[in-house]
């Protein structure tokens, strides 16, 4: 049953919300239950190779039904990505452009991975599933879901962040302590922080408080997120041993979750949605735009290498990166300029200008700063840096990084996964192409409920009911 206090917030933020958010279906029947499970980094690819040992999403593919691939956004990493899925909403809608922006005032780098900057409310634009779900009278949880935290609209939370202090400021009040009297602790996620080398330990308690929550709260939405996959991935590039592992350990966490699934009552009402993120590329070489900026004169340092111009910066994120043109007096020819010298480096496979942009579902940058006039797309095998003192303009990356991600997302190596099953769902059946803005209104479907502000599609196609 709710809580006393998840009750209150519901009032508080009911009179907060504007026409458009209040504007949606009325009494849904508080039976549903849906989670929504992310393991990041797990490319659709992995579920049809043969070297990957995948038998309890296999198992859900057959009794439930799939996407042969989920097209993410751009860039595809994770912070948007996973706003997207929960928004149904394009990153120039929702607000969250990337997992890192230039700061056009300051020149500083501002972060959105690991929440260490913005609330829920600062960073979203638009409504989440869950505060709808919220406002419906049902209860929510969140465990470490992407840009949560201060989420008045979450009665259980706790945050995705590698840092303690946001721990201890937004998980929600008693929930460490009634865990630990469960022999379930989750006071070490900040001193573990993001290391690779404890990443399973994390996916097994964020399993433990996933079946703890559902059996003791009975949440009709709950939103997990797996992590072992795409740092197994970024460290040893994908479809190798470690990634094998890192799949399979992920997929016996999905056997523990749908097995506590069926040995609730809540079964019968009860959907499993599970998705990712964006997939993976191989990388050996790195692509120094900031270099590149630097030899064509928009960069000048000193005799120390500190900038003492910027006439344009390049704001990396893996498989793509942002050039913001700084020089508002020239930016129509520097943009000209830039547009066709980047097109002719080594590993750029395109060059979007803001013509482009719609397409790919970002903001024209006169209608959000923190979106750079110009995005460059990498080819697999290569990703971008910030790199700004070095003599070349490409430069193998480092032995400890072969894979990463954030590429144009029409790609097959890139798309991400979609599989569901118990509820609702058609068994058997599947669709070549899902889109992750299509999770939020087909998990609403699910619980009853309608989200006018999705821009994704119900999977009609998928359902039974």
């Amino acid at each position: 049953m709710r809580t006393v206090f998840g009750g209150l917030v519901s009032v508080f933020f009911l009179f907060g919300m504007n026409i458009e958010q209040r504007a949606y279906s009325a009494e849904p029947s508080l039976e549903k239950h849906v989670i929504i499970l992310s393991i990041d980094g797990l490319a659709a690819t992995y579920l049809n190779d043969p070297r990957a040992k995948l038998p309890n999403l296999r198992k859900l593919m057959k009794i439930g039904a799939y996407a042969e691939g989920m097209e993410t956004i751009f860039p595809s990493v994770t912070w948007p990505a996973h706003v997207s899925i929960v928004t149904g909403a394009s990153p120039a809608k929702h607000g969250v452009i990337s997992n890192s922006v230039l700061d056009r005032k300051t020149l500083e780098r501002i972060t959105y991975i690991g929440d260490p900057v913005f609330t829920k409310d600062q960073a979203v634009r638009v409504p989440t599933l869950y505060d709808v779900a919220h406002q419906q009278g049902m209860i929510t949880a969140a465990i470490i879901w992407p840009a949560c935290n201060g989420a008045r609209t979450l009665d259980f939370v706790i945050p995705d962040s590698n840092k303690q202090e946001i721990h201890n400021k937004y998980t929600t009040p008693g929930l460490s302590d009634e865990l630990y009297k469960k022999n379930i602790s989750i006071r070490n996620l900040g001193k573990w922080g993001w290391d690779h080398k404890v990443s399973a330990m994390r996916d097994s308690t964020y399993t433990d408080v996933a079946k703890y929550l559902f059996k003791k709260y009975e949440p009709h939405l709950m939103m997990m997120h797996f992590i072992t996959p795409d740092g197994f991935e970024h460290d040893y590039g994908p479809h190798c041993e470690e990634a094998y592992w890192a799949c399979e350990n992920a997929d016996d966490r999905v056997g523990e979750l749908w097995d506590a699934i069926q040995a609730s009552p809540l079964k019968q009402n009860t959907t499993l949605i599970i998705v990712s993120d964006h997939g993976f590329a191989p990388v050996l070489q790195s692509i120094n735009l900031n270099v590149h900026l630097r030899k064509s004169g928009l960069i000048t340092l000193d005799s120390k290498k500190k900038f003492e111009t910027r006439k344009a910066w390049s704001s990396a994120n893996g498989g793509s990166a942002g050039i913001y043109i700084l020089d508002e007096e020239n930016k129509e020819a520097i943009r000209k300029k830039l547009i066709e010298s980047i097109a002719k480096l080594e590993g750029v496979e395109r060059v979007l200008d803001v013509a482009d942009f719609m397409k790919y579902g970002l903001p024209d940058p006169k209608e959000n700063p923190q979106q750079a006039d110009l995005m460059i797309a990498a080819k697999p095998g290569y990703s971008f840096s910030n790199n700004h003192t070095s003599d070349l303009e490409v430069t193998p990356v480092s032995k400890t990084r072969r894979g990463t991600h954030g590429h144009l997302p029409d790609a097959r190596y890139m798309h991400a996964t979609f599989i569901m099953a118990g509820a609702g769902v058609k068994p058997g059946t599947k669709i070549k192409v899902a889109s992750c803005l299509d999770v939020a209104p087909t998990a609403a479907h699910l619980l009853e409920i309608k989200m006018p502000t999705a821009q994704g599609r119900v999977l009609h196609e998928l359902l039974s009911q």
